[in-house]
């Protein structure tokens, strides 16, 4: 495991924004600040999800919509507000939507390739079939 700066701020007001060291943790599905860091820059809760625990316990958390940047990759993305007693780390969710993996060799984040879908939509595959 390795920590690296996240900037997060409001997509609202831009000029609301933090920098803070989080964990990088591929196991998690989305990336977790702690509520009172996203409350303080204004931002408010859009859904609630169920997670369950490393230990195999279901938790329910608030989400919210963001801008982050992570190592100059900046995006639009979805953040759990991290209640106390939660970590705060970047998970799965946030370094895909940036097009970043892990080095776990080097211990840092590198550019990924995106994947995309095969072949032609379903539609033109039934229309060249003469369908």
């Amino acid at each position: 495991m390795f920590s690296t700066k996240l900037i997060v701020w409001n997509p609202i007001d831009p000029s609301r924004a933090e920098e803070f060291e989080v964990w990088v943790d591929t196991g998690a599905s989305y990336s977790w600040v702690s509520r009172s860091r996203l409350e303080a820059l204004d931002l408010r809760p859009t859904r609630r999800m169920v997670f369950r625990t490393i230990e195999g316990r279901t938790i329910e958390r608030e989400l919210a919509a963001v801008f982050v940047r992570v190592d100059g990759y900046t995006g639009g993305d979805t953040l759990v507000l991290a209640e106390p007693g939660d970590s705060e780390v970047l998970g799965a969710h946030t370094l895909e939507s940036l097009g970043l993996t892990v080095d776990p060799v080097k211990k840092q984040l590198v550019p990924t390739v995106g994947l995309a879908m095969l072949g032609s939509a379903p539609a033109a595959r039934s229309e060249s079939r003469g369908m």
